[in-house]
């Protein structure tokens, strides 16, 4: 019953691609686009089981594919950037779980801020050896408060879907 959450994931990563290239540019603020799916990639795997990490690696390919769409550069550079972001992800959500569930909306509003700081800095870095036009400044900053407030509204959608993953029961046996 797996291949049925690949099925929709491809679907949401497309409609979302589709949303953030076509509707979403009419409302960008300084330039700034909200990364819809840069926040749905972060929703997912921020969501995900401790033991599936395939599903994480198949939303950062899928997120690199259809981000790759649309960046003026060579195919594969978002893939990438994705795959580092899920990497820190991990290597970060490995360290920080204590507190995780005790304050999981600033936890995630964090990690989110992290992510996409990792994700813009990767780009930048790839931009620098592949010569394609990326820089940050403000549009980075508006950016990332864009895509927080589209996150969050992820975020509640998302821990009503995967609420069986986060429950703060404590378990004994």
């Amino acid at each position: 019953m797996r291949w049925f959450y690949y099925v929709i994931t491809f679907l949401l990563f497309f409609v979302f691609s589709l949303l953030q290239s076509s509707f979403f540019p009419y409302f960008a603020i300084w330039g700034a686009v909200p990364n819809l799916v840069f926040c749905l990639f972060f929703t997912l795997i921020f969501f995900e089981p401790q033991q599936h990490y395939t599903d994480g690696f198949f939303a950062a390919i899928m997120a690199g594919l259809f981000a790759d769409m649309f960046l003026p550069s060579y195919f594969g550079v978002s893939t990438g950037a994705f795959l580092v972001a899920y990497i820190t992800y991990k290597i970060f959500g490995h360290f920080l779980r204590e507190n995780q569930q005790k304050h999981l909306v600033f936890y995630f509003m964090g990690m989110f801020s992290l992510l996409f700081l990792v994700h813009q800095a990767t780009l930048f870095l790839f931009s620098l050896a592949l010569d394609f036009p990326f820089s940050f400044g403000i549009t980075f900053l508006v950016s990332l408060v864009y895509g927080v407030a589209f996150a969050m509204v992820g975020f509640y959608i998302g821990k009503k879907i995967f609420a069986r993953h986060f429950d703060n029961q404590l378990k004994l046996f």
